[in-house]
């Protein structure tokens, strides 16, 4: 079955909202060999896994960049940047954002992660001369400079307005007409360091878009959704120490394939250690690491993300913060209410 055909009913919802008429180009190339190994892949790390009511639905790499590319499309964007836009996240291992709490063990082991383009130039399609027309696919990178579809927070590009989007929808924050609200209003300018960006011409929109994001980033960096992630990346150092899996298997295999892996191992702690994310359920904090030693106890930082919007006004262009003075305030406690504390479950792993 092919990757349009396989999307479930929300899907279909915010891709339909993203645009009425998606191009056979991204439908054709959204069935790449790796592409279909990251439909199986959690945009959210493994989240969804426990009995926490964070991010509990199945929202993979593979539906994040396919919505990206389609936004791409839908403004008009050089096809470059489209197919850009739906690979970038080719090269992700599974469990990834779970596994990028192991970057210092892959430093040690001095162990190089495969890129983008040498998962494209690995195929046997590029020997196609029709496989990709005129595209170039030396330089494409998960890096690349290109404002609209790649930017940090507050900045809001077409990787972060997909994720917000959809994510609000998921969650159900907001209903698919509202959504389509957003949506409707966005165009493209430039920012003030003239490069194109995505901006609103309704400042209340804007604002609830802020504060949209603000509720996302705290889903985000929460205890639930950081003791989840830290618990499957240290059951997956396990299996790489035991040499269960080695660290190429994670960039070779689905997050599925890597849990049915430790399932079925003779590792009594691997088997637990999956069976304890699939029940967390609680999660507690304290101050002091050291109060109850028998206890799974982590620390974990989290980047707290946030858009700040460009608003298009008869003055000119601002960014939300510039306008409307909620936002310093908003901002200030969003930034002191941070999950920066140890915490911990009734597991010793």
């Amino acid at each position: 079955m092919s990757y349009i055909e396989s999307r479930n009913s929300d899907l279909r919802d915010i891709h339909s909202v993203y645009s009425h008429d998606i191009s056979s180009f991204i439908c054709k190339y959204a069935d790449l060999p790796d592409l279909t190994r990251v439909s199986n892949i959690s945009k959210n790390g493994g989240v969804e896994l426990s009995k926490f009511n964070v991010f509990p639905y199945r929202y993979t790499r593979l539906d994040h960049s396919f919505g990206m590319a389609v936004i791409l499309e839908n403004f008009k964007q050089d096809q470059t940047h489209v197919f850009e836009a739906l690979i970038h996240e080719i090269a992700k291992p599974s469990f990834s954002y779970s596994v990028d709490y192991l970057k210092k063990y892959f430093k040690i082991k001095d162990f190089v992660e495969p890129t983008i383009l040498e998962k494209i130039t690995s195929k046997e399609l590029l020997g196609d001369k029709d496989f990709l027309g005129n595209i170039v696919t030396t330089g494409i990178s998960q890096t690349k400079p290109y404002s609209l579809g790649f930017a940090d927070y507050p900045y809001l590009s077409a990787n972060t307005l997909e994720f917000i989007l959809a994510n609000s929808y998921f969650t159900r924050l907001y209903e698919l007409r509202d959504v389509e609200t957003f949506y409707k209003d966005i165009s493209v300018c430039r920012n003030e360091e003239d490069n194109f960006e995505f901006c609103f011409s309704d400042l209340d929109l804007a604002y609830k878009f802020f504060r949209l994001s603000i509720e996302l980033g705290k889903k985000n960096r929460s205890y639930e959704a950081k003791i989840t992630r830290q618990l499957i990346a240290d059951v997956i150092m396990l299996m790489i120490r035991r040499e269960e899996i080695t660290l190429s298997d994670l960039f070779k295999y689905s997050d599925k394939a890597i849990e049915e892996i430790g399932l079925n191992c003779t590792d009594k702690r691997i088997q637990e250690g999956w069976q304890m994310v699939r029940n967390l359920n609680k999660v507690q904090i304290k101050f002091n690491a050291m109060e109850d030693s028998s206890n799974y106890c982590v620390k974990v930082p989290q980047k707290s993300i946030y858009i700040d919007p460009l608003v298009k006004t008869k003055a000119g262009t601002y960014r939300l913060s510039r306008l409307d003075g909620r936002c310093e305030k908003d901002l200030d406690a969003y930034f002191s209410t941070d999950t920066d504390m140890f915490m911990y479950i009734d597991y010793e792993l």
